[in-house]
């Protein structure tokens, strides 16, 4: 819902490399400078290109995060708070 404050779990998920973020998922990043965890919301389901897929037809058209998808990457991602 645009404009309204998300609410944020107690058990929000760590980001991690190799798992499928589902739209709206939030995922947490540790941020050592400022000793807090920042909160982020999955706003792009990322999709595997049509050739990949037509030569792999077991795989779901869903990819799982890599390390050029990690926030803060805006293409992906919408910051919401720091706990």
């Amino acid at each position: 819902m645009p404009g309204a404050t998300p609410y944020i779990g107690n058990a929000t998920r760590i980001w991690e490399i190799n798992v499928h973020w589902n739209l709206y998922s939030q995922c947490g990043i540790w941020d050592p400078k400022g000793r807090g965890v920042d909160i982020w919301e999955c706003i792009r389901a990322r999709k595997l290109p049509l050739s990949f897929m037509s030569s792999n037809p077991h795989m779901s058209p869903l990819d799982d995060s890599t390390q050029l998808t990690q926030p803060p990457n805006g293409l992906y991602w919408r910051y919401i708070a720091r706990r």
